[in-house]
């Protein structure tokens, strides 16, 4: 009986291994510079409103179809020449004016008080109130992956068209758009912070942009949009004083400087994260007893802080712990602001160059750079734009509050189950 129940155990250790996540070992001895950027914000979780299958709720944005409009003026008349007549021209406008201007879309919450809001507004509404609706978790990386699909955006588990073969539109229901929403808590500490203007901040003062922050969620777009049809002007007028002072020898100030360099994110949103000058994250301690004091003094990490009060409490536990209280200060002194979007993207393209520059040093080595282990003892050239850019010691630490909200979801599990037949298809369709 010991036998038979020994060898059922062993016919079932592949199929259980097999459904076992694999570990992610990376962060034991530190941030590894070939640790991909979307891998680092894993760990970030973010929140949808979904059916009781997962399946997310689409809501319909408002938009202006600015591109539909150009490729209709440029394929009529090239450009509104003087060539059209009266007629195409009435044809054309009204060709705009029957666009749409809705089009589906799935929204991603940085806040799950963000998302239960969305759907306490959508238990209000009289076809929703019997809608068994939840508060669903899964990873920024996914999230950002699937919102950096642009233009007609992902394709759904809807079946192509039988007669063409091609995808549904937008519209059918075939793709599908992501995005993926900020939390108003941190925009709001965002707009206090250095470098606001790289989330969109483009107040006269820090204090303007917080008020507005608090208000509602259409107040907010009604601005944004006022400044997103303001932004090209404002852009030209940026840069003609640029080129003014340099003409007359002047030094451009911080502030004008920052909102030339960011002027694309003027009347947008971005994903803020938080770091102050002085705060590191130490190396794991199986690294520190492998390196001793080597591993604190170079090898330390730049956090960046998915939440502002995170940030705080870490400031206040590293004085705590330090043994100069008195050379630290209570608050720090400065707390910078980034957009999230633009440190991955920063990343991303570190990697590539890191990548490319090892291949063409072993290319220069000739027949014995294609040895895999033989290059390594082979000293090259090394050239001046190899330096490190910091990128690699970033790491990214999520917040407090989404960790406890993921937990909560996770305790409370789902009463149904997210597996649906499969969708008939081929000869039996």
């Amino acid at each position: 009986m010991r036998f038979f129940l020994f060898a059922s155990l062993l016919l079932l250790l592949p199929q259980s291994s097999a459904k076992i996540p694999q570990l992610n070992l990376s962060n034991v001895l530190g941030t590894i510079p070939s640790v991909p950027a979307y891998e680092r914000i894993l760990a970030q979780p973010v929140f949808q409103v979904t059916t009781a299958w997962g399946s997310p709720y689409m809501l319909f944005e408002k938009y202006k179809d600015e591109e539909k409009a150009i490729e209709l003026e440029g394929g009529n008349g090239g450009g509104g020449g003087g060539n059209e007549d009266d007629m195409s021209k009435f044809s054309r406008v009204q060709q705009k004016d029957d666009m749409q201007d809705t089009r589906p879309v799935s929204l991603y919450f940085m806040d799950e008080h963000d998302a239960r809001a969305l759907a306490d507004e959508m238990k209000q509404m009289k076809h929703m109130k019997e809608s068994d609706l939840r508060i669903t978790c899964t990873s920024l990386g996914k999230a950002a992956r699937q919102a950096s699909n642009l233009g007609n955006g992902l394709p759904t588990g809807q079946p192509m068209d039988g007669s063409t073969g091609k995808i549904l539109s937008m519209d059918d229901g075939g793709s599908l758009r992501h995005k993926i929403v900020p939390s108003k808590r941190e925009l709001f500490y965002a707009a206090r912070c250095a470098g606001r203007e790289r989330i969109g901040c483009f107040g006269d003062s820090a204090r303007e942009d917080a008020d507005l922050l608090l208000q509602p969620q259409n107040v907010i777009e009604a601005d944004k949009m006022g400044l997103r049809r303001k932004a090209s002007k404002n852009a030209v007028v940026r840069m003609k004083k640029a080129r003014q002072l340099d003409k007359e020898g002047l030094v451009e100030s911080d502030e004008d400087k920052m909102r030339r360099e960011y002027t694309h994110m003027e009347g947008q949103v971005g994903l803020p994260v938080f770091t102050a000058p002085g705060l590191v994250k130490k190396p794991p301690s199986i690294r520190r007893m492998i390196q001793g004091s080597k591993a604190w003094a170079s090898s330390s990490l730049t956090p960046l802080y998915f939440s502002y009060e995170d940030l705080m409490n870490d400031w206040t536990e590293m004085r705590s712990k330090s043994a100069n209280k008195s050379k630290i200060p209570e608050n720090p002194p400065e707390v910078e602001v980034f957009n999230m979007m633009d440190v991955v993207t920063s990343i991303d393209k570190d990697q590539w160059k890191l990548q490319r520059r090892s291949e063409l040093v072993r290319e220069k080595k000739g027949f014995l750079g294609k040895i895999p282990v033989v290059h390594n003892f082979i000293k090259g050239k090394i050239s001046a734009s190899a330096a490190n850019s910091g990128l690699e010691q970033v790491v990214f630490v999520p917040s407090s509050l989404g960790v406890q909200a993921k937990e909560r979801i996770s305790a409370n599990g789902n009463r149904k189950a997210r597996l649906r037949p499969m969708r008939s298809w081929g000869k039996n369709a």
